[in-house]
C-alpha cells in the first residue's frame, strides 16, 4: 500500500465482510501504536515509512465493544516505492515449514484484493506522486520567471530600463550572461532582489541540515561579484562584497566545535574563504587593486575589544580549530598536500570556469590559477596586517608558505615596481612603512615554511634593491 499513490489502509479486527470479528480474539492496543509499527516496518524497507494508526471501540451484538485497529500506510515521504532489504516469512497455522511473504529486492504492492511483486504495469501508478512534483516545481520555476519577465515589461512601459531576470535556480552559463547584464544596468536595486533573498536563503541552509546545496548558490554569488570586478563600478562590487559580509557575519558563531551543527557554520565559513581566493586571485590577474584590497578589508568583530582586521584571517581560524582545514580529498590535490586553502581554491576554480572568466577552457590554467592564488594570498596578509589593531602580532596566515616561494615571488615585486599599485593597496603608508610591513610578513611566512620543507630563502632581490633605496636606515 505505501508505494500507492495515496498510500492505503487496514483495517484490524474486523472480517472480510467488513463486520467486527467478534468470534476471534480481541487485538492488544499496543501492538498497534504508529510509532511500534513504523520501527517494525522500517526493519524490512530502505526509505522512511508515514504509518499511523488509533484502535477504536465498535459495539456488538452482544452489547460489549470490540477493539478494531485503522492503520494509515502512507506513500513515503521520498515518493519513491520502498525496497525490501529483509527477507520476511511467517509459518502459517497448521503448517510445518515457514512461508516467505518478502524477498530482498523486491517492491511489493498492493492490487486490489491482491498483493503483487513490482512490474512494468505498476511503475506508470506508483510513480505518479514523484511525477506530479516534477510538474509542480517546473510549473513554480516557469510561473516565477514569467512572473520576473512581465515585471520588466512593465517597468519598461514606465520609461524604466529593463534588465535580465536572474535567479540562483539559474543553469551557471545562463546566469552568467544574465549577471552580466544586470551589472552593466547599474541598478543597485536589481541587485538587492537577488542578493537578499539567495542570501537569505543560504542562512537558513547554514542553520538547517541540507547545507550541501548551498555552495551552487554560492558560486552564483561570487559570479556577480565577478562580473562586478570585471565589468562594473567599485560601488557595485562593494555592494555584493558587503552583502557577503553580512551573509558571513550572520552565522552564528562556534564554541568548541564538536557538534554538526558547529562544524556546518564552519564549513559554511570555509565556503566562502575558498570562493573569496578565487575572486582574489581573478584581481591579481586583472590587476584590480581597489577591488582586492576592498576584498580583503572586511573585519571580523569576536568582542568589543577583539577582532580579525579580515574575515580572511578569522575563516581560516575557525575552520583550523573545526578541523574541517585540510586538502580536499581529490588526485588533483595531491601536490599541495599542505595548503589547503589554496588547494581548495584552485579546485573550485578548475571545477567552475564562470569563476575564472578571464582563463577560458583549452588553455592550460593549472598553473596560472594556482600562481594568482599564491600572490593574492601574500596581498591580502599584508593588507590584512597594515590594518590591524593588534600591532606586533600575525593577523593573518600566509598559506602560500606552504608552497614553492617562487609562485608568491610576483607579489612582493608588484609592490617593488608598481607605484601606482602600490598606493592603492596601501594608501595611508609611506614606502618606508611598507618595507616594514612587507618584512614582517615575509619572515613569518618564512619561519612558517619551515613546517613545510622550507621552500622559501630571501625576499626577491627586485624587491630587496627598492627597500634599500626608500629605506636605507631599516
Amino acid at each position: 500500500m505505501m508505494s500507492l499513490e495515496n498510500g492505503g489502509y487496514v483495517i484490524v479486527g474486523v472480517n472480510d465482510d467488513g463486520a467486527v470479528a467478534a468470534d476471534q480474539p480481541e487485538i492488544t492496543p499496543k501492538h498497534f501504536d504508529s510509532a511500534a509499527l513504523t520501527q517494525k516496518v522500517s526493519a524490512y524497507v530502505d526509505g522512511r515509512v508515514d504509518i499511523r494508526s488509533a484502535v477504536h471501540d465498535f459495539p456488538v451484538a452482544t452489547g460489549s465493544t470490540r477493539k478494531v485497529a485503522l492503520i494509515y500506510a502512507g506513500p513515503p515521504p521520498g515518493l519513491f516505492p520502498l525496497v525490501v532489504t529483509k527477507h520476511g516469512e511467517y509459518t502459517p497455522a497448521g503448517a510445518s515449514r515457514p512461508k516467505s511473504v518478502l524477498r530482498i529486492g523486491q517492491v511489493v504492492i498492493r492490487n486490489g484484493t491482491t498483493t503483487d511483486v513490482l512490474g512494468a504495469l505498476y511503475w506508470e501508478r506508483i510513480l505518479g506522486r514523484y511525477r506530479a512534483k516534477i510538474e509542480a516545481d517546473a510549473r513554480r520555476g516557469a510561473d516565477a520567471l514569467m512572473g520576473r519577465v512581465v515585471g520588466l515589461l512593465e517597468q519598461a512601459e514606465r520609461g524604466g530600463e529593463p534588465t535580465a531576470p536572474i535567479d540562483a535556480g539559474m543553469e551557471l552559463t545562463t546566469f552568467v550572461a544574465a549577471a552580466t547584464i544586470l551589472i552593466e544596468s547599474g541598478s543597485i536595486a536589481r541587485m538587492d532582489q537577488f542578493l537578499i533573498p539567495t542570501l537569505g536563503d543560504l542562512q537558513v541552509r547554514v542553520s538547517g541540515s541540507e547545507y550541501e546545496d548551498a555552495r551552487l548558490v554560492l558560486d552564483r554569488v561570487f559570479v556577480l561579484a565577478a562580473a562586478a570586478m570585471l565589468y562594473g563600478t567599485e560601488a557595485q562590487f562593494n555592494h555584493v562584497m558587503d552583502a557577503l559580509a553580512r551573509y558571513y557575519s550572520g552565522i552564528p558563531r562556534i564554541a568548541d566545535a564538536t557538534n554538526p551543527s558547529e562544524i556546518r557554520r564552519a564549513t559554511a565559513w570555509l565556503d566562502v574563504l575558498v570562493r573569496l581566493y578565487t575572486l582574489g586571485s581573478l584581481a591579481v590577474r586583472r590587476e584590480k587593486w581597489s577591488q582586492l584590497r576592498a576584498l580583503v578589508l572586511h573585519r571580523y568583530q569576536v568582542t568589543a575589544s577583539y577582532g580579525y582586521a579580515s574575515w580572511l584571517r578569522h575563516a581560516i581560524t575557525q575552520a583550523a580549530r573545526a578541523d574541517v582545514l585540510t586538502p580536499p580529498d581529490d588526485e588533483r590535490a595531491e601536490d599541495l598536500a599542505g595548503a589547503a586553502v589554496i588547494s581548495r581554491a584552485r579546485l573550485v576554480a578548475l571545477d567552475v570556469p564562470q569563476l575564472r572568466p578571464d582563463l577560458p577552457d583549452g588553455m592550460e590554467v593549472s598553473d596560472i590559477v594556482l600562481d594568482s592564488l599564491c600572490q593574492f594570498d601574500i596581498l591580502w596578509c599584508i593588507i590584512a596586517q597594515s590594518a590591524t589593531t593588534r600591532p606586533g602580532t600575525m593577523d593573518f596566515y600566509p598559506s602560500s608558505s606552504e608552497l614553492n616561494q617562487y609562485r608568491a615571488d610576483p607579489a612582493f615585486e608588484l609592490i617593488a615596481t608598481n607605484e601606482t599599485a602600490r598606493h592603492i593597496l596601501f594608501p595611508n603608508l609611506s614606502d618606508s612603512q611598507i618595507v616594514e610591513l612587507v618584512t614582517f610578513v615575509y619572515e613569518r611566512a618564512e619561519q612558517q615554511s619551515w613546517n613545510f620543507n622550507g621552500f622559501w630563502g630571501e625576499l626577491p632581490g627586485v624587491f630587496q634593491l627598492w627597500a634599500e633605496r626608500v629605506a636605507p636606515s631599516r
